[in-house]
Formats: C-alpha cells, structure tokens, sequence
C-alpha cells in the first residue's frame, strides 16, 4: 500500500520531485525530437514516404510533391505502382520482396512518371518495419546526375569511335603526378591489354621502339619541356609479337598560369596501311596469280557448308511432324550426326594445314568396328532413301570387333569416301564393305572398300583427283560441289598409317575407292565397353544398368554446362548420385566431405580453377585416389599434358561426346 504524502520524509520528497523533473525533461526531449524529425522530414530535399502493405502511401513529405507534381491527397489515394513507369513495375515489385527477409533496399533505382508526363529517375532505400508491417523509404531525385552521366559516356563513345575510324590514339602524362593515360585505340595500336594503373605501360611502349628512334623520342620530350615547344616523328615500331608498324607521332605542352610545363598530352595515328599500300596491292596480285585453285575452294565452302546443313533441315522437318517414338529420336540422331559433318567439313581446312606442315599424328586407341561403320551408314541413309539408293553395309565373319587405331580419322577417310560415292550416284547402290585380308595371333590387315554405281572417273583424270584442291573437270564442283580436299587428306591421312588410297574405275559404270590398314587386334573381353544385344539390334552397356550407386562429383560453374554433363552422367548411369560444385575450391570441400567415386572437373572456374582444385585433391591423403577428369573446350596442343602435370586422370574436351564420356567413365568407375 503506497504511503500518504504525510508518510514521506523531506528527502523522499525531494529524491521524488527529481524524477518527476528527469521525467518531464524526457518527455520535453522526445516531443522535441519527435517535432525536428518532423521538420526534417517535411522540408528535406529528398522524397520520403511511408507505405502500408496494402500498397498505399501512408504519408508522403513536400518534397514527394513537389517532384511528382501530384496533390499529397492524389497520391494517397492510389497504389503506389500506379505511379512507376510501367517498364519498371516487375523489378519493383521484384525488389520489395526482399523487405520481408530482412534484406534492406539499399540504392535500387527506378523511374515515376510525373503528373505533366514526364519521366523521373528515383534512386531507394527502404527498410521494412516489422512491428508495424510498414516500409519506410527515402529517395532521391538522380534524374539530371543520370542525364549527364549519359551525355558523358555518349560523348566518350563518340571519341572512342572517331578515334579507331581514324586509327588515332591520344595520351596524356602529367610531370607532376607521373600518371600515364591511353585512350583505348592506343592500346589497340600497340596491341596492349588494358591494365589499370599499369606502372610498366611506358617502359613497354619504349620497348617497341627501335634504339635510334627512342633516343630521337627523349630528345623531342626534353625540347619539349625545356622550351614549350610541341613535336612530331614519324617511325617503325616492332611489338611484342614481332608485328612491325608504322605511326605518326604528336606531342605538345601544358602549360600552368606561371608559364611552366607541367603536363605532355598528345595523339599517335597508326599509318600502317597508308606506308604499305602499294606493297600491299602488289602482293595481293601475286597471291591472286599463284593461289587461283585455292581461291576457288574457298568460293565453294559456302555450298559445301549448306550441303549438310540441308540434312539438318530435313531431319528437323521431319522431327516436327511425327509424335515422340523410336523413328523420333532416330531422326534427332541424324540431325546430330550431320552437324558433325559439317564440323568436319570446316575442320578440312585445318588438317590440310597441319598435314603439310607435318603437325598431325595419329593417336592409338581402342575402336569397335562394328559400331563405328554403322555410325557412318546411318549418316548417309536419309540421302540414299530420298535418292533411292541401295545403300549395304557388309563386314566379314572374321573381321575383328575391336582394334586399335585413330577411330575419329578412320571414320573421317570413309565418310570422304562414302559422301563421294553419294555426290556422284543416282541409281543402283553404294556400299561400304568391311574384310579381313591378312591376320596372326596380334595384327590384323583390313581393307576397306567404297564401292558405287555411279558415273565412275576417265582414266586421264583418276591420278589428279588425288591432288590438292582439284576435281575431275573444271565443271565437276559447278554440277556436283564440294571442296576438292577430301580425296586429298584421305590419302595424307592414309599416308601417316603407311597406307594408300587406291581406285578401281570405269567411267559410265562405277568406282571402287579402298585402302587397307594394319591394327592390332583386341579380344572383345578387354575392350572399354561390353556389350549385349537388344532385340533391336541396339546395344546396351552392362556395365551402367548395374545396381551399384555411384557418387560422381562435377564441377562447373556455367549452368548450361552443368546441366549438360548432368543429364549425359544420368543418361549413362541412372543409378548414381550427382554432386555439384560451381568452383574449384567447392569441388575439393565437397570431396572431402563426400568421396566422390569420380570427378569432372571444368578448368576456367571462379575463386579457384581446376588445376589448383586438383593440386589441392592430390595434397589430401583422404582423397588423393579419387580420379579427376578434366572438362576442358581448350584443344590447342599441350592442353592435355598441362592437366596431367596438375595430377588430373583424364582427359574430355567440350562440346562433350557422349560416346567419349561413356569411355571415360567406364575405364574409370570400374578401376
């Protein structure tokens, strides 16, 4: 029970009155916060406003009105949406879903429409009270800081591109700080990557100089300086690739208020092209002289490129208009067997190349016959039907299965052969037969056969037909196409295999194209896949519709590629669990936690590649053992060598084949 006013003591009285008068100070205090925050808000330069769930303003300050030209009554009145530009309602709303989870709006930019109709730009921040459940947020009217940012990166632009239609760079070197800047044509001119800040970019472009010219260049410079005068030289430069240029070179003085230098600025045009022109039109009528055949190659690719393009077409037309069954994804097949061909059309260009300079080897691995020949068969039947052509395929009984040799250049010399034999025959048939003509205990020889009842080759031309970029008649790529490469790398080809590529023909009734090689043979119990026989006649691994649940980890951090390594894994294996890691340095986490029976692992990953990934793999005793595959679009030649130096197993490029990944996977899994 609380004591009378008679009960206290003159001190309780007095300890009682001081905190009534604290209280009362308080409460002064607040009510005059409350009455500045007030003032603040209602006269600020920025937008503020407060925002129920329903959507509505709750309250809106001058500035709000102002900007907008809408009545605080007019704004109240609607859904804030209705005033945002309609191109910036889904990134909006898109935004505000992060308020419920604690996530502040913090400089998130979009544009109002304004009561006159024009456009605003508005930069947020906005926070979520969930006491109350309503959105407090303050904006800023950027439109004009925008505006001017435009112009400048416009103006920029502009430069820039008037800079490289000219091929004219300009720099600038202030005496006083020693910071160098190159416009970007400059570092085109030079063939510089653009590094920020780069303390090294003057001695690199000394570098390029000739001695006499450089010495020349410090001579212009302190002239320069010492008397205010501006410069100019013409010379050579020798980049760092051996490119040799011609530039013209500008330098004059900024001077300050006290008449001193304390800046270089100046311009170097590239005048490459204006030295060289008549060496240049010389050499071209030279070239044009002497590679007349090769000239005319390269103006027949474009057919060549749409002649399996058109089984793309066709397959896909036909795909279109049927229902998903067997005859579908035979159809989907094909289309993917025909870009294949037209990669190995364009890759012709390539091999040429290398043959000549002798830089392609052949590689030893293991090959099923049986499953490549009906590979290249299926590639041709869709053109045999539409031209009604028997197309046979016939392989002896003791031709063995399984070999040892390049399959992607085998398959390359027949489909030449095969695509020939169909450019030139109408009637009757084609076909690829498949013998054994010699055999021991280890090697067997194998001669492969073209054989067509086409419009067959006249004696005089059957030698030249071998050569280089040349066709039977000059009338033969007008009627028939083609490049004029194919017989030719067949043969290089053959060649590299000590073997050749002979004819048999007579003109009007046929030709037989044939070689023979010699592999060695391999039982089909050691082969990389074991196979049995559907009903079909499809084949189907035994080894992947085991019921052992295999744990495999990829690592890629492009989720397309992801995707796709994903489903081919899952094609080939259903019974596996899939880790996915999206950098290296996730990659060698999760394989510590879970130890993975196998690895892809892509090399260009974020926070750590996949070299250091795997280097840090084969560090940890705990998975040291665990295969590392690299997934890799380099193909250059040392690719290979540089994973296998960072401790990885093997080896797959992209676009990833699935026949390749089922290898890789089957030599790995069961080890």
């Amino acid at each position: 029970m609380e004591k009378s006013m008679q009960e206290f003591s003159y001190e309780e009285l007095l300890k009682k009155v001081e905190e009534q008068e604290l209280l009362i100070k308080a409460l002064h205090n607040e009510k005059e916060d409350k009455i500045n925050f007030e003032y603040f808000i209602k006269n600020s330069p920025d937008l503020a406003c407060i925002v129920g769930n329903d959507a509505y303003f709750k309250m809106v300050n001058d500035s709000f009105v102002n900007v907008l030209g809408y009545s605080k009554e007019e704004l109240l009145s609607k859904p804030f949406f209705e005033f945002i530009h309609p191109d910036d309602l889904e990134k909006t709303s898109s935004v505000l879903t992060l308020l419920p989870k604690n996530s502040p709006v913090v400089d998130f930019e979009n544009r109002y429409v304004k009561k006159n109709g024009e456009i605003v730009i508005l930069q947020w921040k906005s926070n979520l009270n969930h006491s109350n459940n309503l959105v407090y947020s303050i904006a800023r009217d950027i439109t004009d800081i925008r505006k001017t940012q435009e112009k400048l990166l416009s103006s920029e632009k502009s430069l820039n591109e008037a800079q490289k239609i000219a091929k004219i760079g300009s720099w600038d070197f202030s005496l006083i700080t020693q910071e160098l800047n190159w416009s970007n044509e400059l570092y085109e001119i030079f063939e510089f990557k653009k590094i920020p800040n780069d303390t090294e970019l003057y001695g690199n472009y000394l570098a390029c100089f000739l001695p006499k010219d450089a010495e020349v260049l410090r001579m212009n410079i302190n002239k320069t300086i010492a008397n205010s005068v501006p410069y100019e030289m013409e010379h050579q430069i020798v980049l760092p690739n051996q490119t040799v240029k011609w530039v013209f070179c500008t330098g004059v003085p900024v001077i300050d208020d006290n008449k001193n230098v304390i800046a270089l600025k100046g311009v170097v045009q590239d005048i490459t092209q204006k030295k060289q022109i008549d060496e240049t039109i010389k050499a071209k009528e030279k070239a044009e002289a002497s590679n007349k055949a090769k000239s005319d190659f390269l103006a027949n690719m474009s057919h060549e490129i749409r002649t399996p393009l058109n089984g793309i077409v066709g397959f896909t037309d036909l795909l279109l208009k049927t229902k998903f069954d067997k005859d579908q994804l035979e159809y989907l097949t094909t289309v993917n067997e025909s870009a294949n061909i037209l990669m190995e059309i364009i890759n012709n260009i390539l091999d040429f190349s290398k043959i000549e300079s002798g830089k392609l080897e052949l590689i030893s691995e293991e090959i099923d016959l049986y499953e490549l020949s009906n590979q290249i068969i299926n590639l041709f039947k869709y053109e045999a039907n539409h031209k009604k052509i028997d197309l046979m395929l016939h392989i002896g009984q003791d031709v063995p299965q399984y070999i040892k040799g390049d399959s992607f250049r085998l398959k390359q010399i027949l489909v030449n052969l095969l695509s020939n034999a169909m450019k030139f025959t109408f009637s009757g048939h084609i076909k690829l037969n498949i013998a054994q003509v010699e055999a021991d205990a280890e090697i067997s020889k194998i001669k492969f056969s073209v054989i067509d009842t086409g419009i067959g080759i006249k004696i005089q031309n059957q030698k030249k037909i071998f050569q280089s970029f040349i066709q039977a008649d000059n009338t033969t790529t007008r009627r028939y196409g083609g490049t004029g490469l194919g017989l030719a790398i067949s043969s290089q080809l053959l060649a590299l295999k000590n073997s050749e590529l002979k004819l048999n023909s007579f003109y009007g009734t046929g030709s037989e194209f044939f070689f023979v090689i010699s592999s060695n043979k391999i039982n089909q119990k050691a082969a990389i896949l074991d196979f049995e026989m559907n009903l079909d006649g499809s084949r189907v691994s035994n080894f992947f519709n085991s019921q052992e649940n295999y744990k495999i980890l990829i690592a890629e951090d492009n989720k397309i590629n992801m995707l796709l390594a994903k489903t081919l894994v899952k094609k080939l294996v259903a019974n596996c669990t899939i880790i996915e890691a999206a950098n290296g340095y996730d990659a060698v986490v999760l394989s510590e936690i879970e130890l993975p029976d196998l690895i892809f692992m892509d090399i260009q990953m974020p926070i750590q590649n996949g070299y250091d990934a795997t280097s840090a793999i084969r560090k940890s005793k705990a998975i040291t053992h665990i295969p590392v595959i690299a997934l890799t679009a380099g193909v250059l030649n040392g690719e290979k060598e540089k994973c296998i130096e960072h401790g990885m197993s093997d080896y797959i490029t992209k676009p990833i084949i699935q026949t390749d990944l089922e290898n890789i996977m089957h030599k790995w899994l069961k080890k």
